[in-house]
């Protein structure tokens, strides 16, 4: 469905709360990603938890009655915005917390797939101010970090330099990291892949990789269960677009991925985007990148889910 606009708190109009230094305060963060970049900024100056957990579509979650309480005791909400979580404005109004600070963290985000015109629910469920998944782009998870440290920084001004140290720590660790994702997805430059959903498109710009347009993507509109006749589609354009992998995720029919792939002979991928703490391999953003990247090259390979 076509999401209603989130109010946008900005940081000219937070709520700042001064803070005890010596008390850790609460943060709590929407998703599992954003919650490891914002322990990684905020050290132990903060208790930082999730909503949706590990596993589960930020996208596609209902939020549950232990959320509130979350949010009631926390002084910084984090979210990603762009109306990912459509769910999060009803969740903070209802967690009667009148001196919650709110962060939108997309800001200064080079947004992909902003669409033009009119938008109704004929487009399905698309969203409107520019695509959210952004979190497999180094680039923007360097993006995602300063603004959280900006935001721990309104809330607890004495501790800057601290949060400052951590961010520069961060950073440092992360172009360590995109030399080691540069160098093993440098063979598959230019090559072709065709995910389900939108995910895809800030991790096929970062590593210079195609997604064909047709298809795009195996949805014919976000949100709907491709038909048989849009499967056929796809397969055909994969064909004459030498499409080298399918991915998915699986919130999403793999069943459809898989079929696609092996009516194409060629390798597909289904991984979660939001395993942060259930997958052993992934405790914290970077090692969450070393994952999404080592299975990415793994299907290229030929060694698919």
């Amino acid at each position: 469905m076509l999401r209603k606009k989130f109010l946008m708190v900005t940081a000219a109009t937070w709520v700042i709360i001064p803070v005890v230094s010596a008390a850790r305060f609460h943060v709590v963060t929407t998703t599992d990603y954003t919650a490891a970049l914002a322990r990684a900024v905020a050290g132990d100056k903060a208790e930082v938890e999730s909503i949706v957990p590990p596993g589960f579509n930020a996208d596609l979650y209902s939020p549950r009655p232990q959320d509130l309480f979350k949010i009631h005791r926390a002084k910084l909400f984090i979210m990603i915005g762009l109306n990912l979580e459509d769910w999060a404005r009803d969740v903070v109004n209802a967690a009667d917390n009148p001196t919650l600070a709110k962060a939108e963290i997309y800001h200064g985000i080079k947004l992909l797939d902003i669409p033009k015109g009119n938008v109704d629910y004929s487009f399905g469920d698309i969203h409107p101010y520019g695509n959210p998944h952004f979190q497999l782009d180094p680039e923007d998870g360097r993006i995602m970090a300063s603004n959280i440290r900006d935001a721990l920084v309104y809330i607890d001004p004495a501790d800057k330099a601290v949060f400052d140290k951590n961010f520069t720590d961060f950073e440092s660790r992360l172009a360590e990291g995109e030399k080691r994702w540069q160098a093993q997805m440098g063979p598959f430059k230019g090559q072709a892949f065709i995910p389900y959903h939108e995910s895809w498109d800030y991790f096929a710009e970062y590593f210079h990789l195609i997604i064909p347009e047709p298809p795009k993507t195996i949805e014919e509109k976000p949100g709907f269960v491709p038909s048989p006749r849009r499967v056929e589609e796809v397969i055909r354009l994969a064909k004459d677009k030498n499409v080298k992998l399918i991915v998915t995720e699986p919130y999403y029919d793999v069943s459809v991925a898989k079929t696609i792939a092996e009516r194409l002979s060629i390798p597909y991928l289904n991984i979660s985007l939001y395993d942060i703490g259930l997958n052993p391999k992934e405790k914290d953003y970077i090692s969450m990148m070393d994952y999404v990247v080592d299975q990415f090259v793994q299907a290229m390979q030929g060694h698919g889910s």
